[in-house]
């Protein structure tokens, strides 16, 4: 991972702003989280680790730019390839380690926040952002759980349509074969035998 040069201040404040993560916050309240340098753009090279499953860490990223792949107990679960999508904060919200590990396919910018920067707040502060911050990540997470959800919904019912489809094709089969078996049945060949049996006898 490497520290982004630049955008400038604004430009960055800019940035946040168009984020709906920061939807319940105003001006001053960016400024402040930049001037504490709890956000950061940084950059992680094709391959590189972004977070490791296990790791209890209060850094959430928003993917700017690239592609990585989220990965559970050596499964893959997800791809990350939108601009603004958020990942890494359960470890935040949950105050354990990170549930999953998610690693750069590709050059990927993103902008780091470290919501360690709330616990030098004074209480009424802290309780005012954290409210706001988990309402904004709630609705991110809900989002993501629907468009999860109609995915599961979608593939669930491609399986039932191919499961019926294949019963169709076995039904079908089986129907062929006792036709087949059938016709087999039907072909008494056991004279015809018998008198090619008898003609060969006759010729020695």
């Amino acid at each position: 991972m490497e520290q982004v040069d630049g955008p400038d201040a604004t430009a960055l404040l800019g940035l946040m702003q168009k984020l709906p993560l920061w939807a319940d916050f105003i001006e001053e309240d960016l400024d402040l989280l930049m001037r504490a340098g709890a956000v950061r753009l940084v950059r992680f090279g094709s391959g590189e680790t972004i977070v490791e499953e296990g790791n209890y860490e209060k850094t959430f990223f928003v993917l700017l730019r690239g592609h990585g792949r989220v990965v559970r107990s050596g499964r893959l679960v997800a791809s990350l390839d939108a601009p603004g999508t958020i990942f890494g904060e359960m470890s935040f919200v949950l105050g354990k380690g990170r549930t999953a590990t998610v690693v750069a396919d590709t050059p990927c910018d993103c902008l780091a926040v470290d919501m360690g920067y709330v616990d030098f707040l004074p209480s009424p502060e802290r309780e005012d952002f954290l409210i706001r911050i988990f309402r904004r990540l709630a609705a991110i997470v809900t989002g993501r759980l629907g468009s999860a959800n109609a995915r599961k919904a979608a593939l669930l019912t491609a399986i039932r349509e191919r499961r019926e489809a294949l019963r169709a094709h076995v039904a079908a089969e089986q129907a062929v074969l006792s036709g087949l078996r059938q016709e087999l049945a039907g072909l008494d060949t056991a004279d015809d035998e018998e008198v090619l049996r008898q003609l060969l006898d006759r010729q020695f």
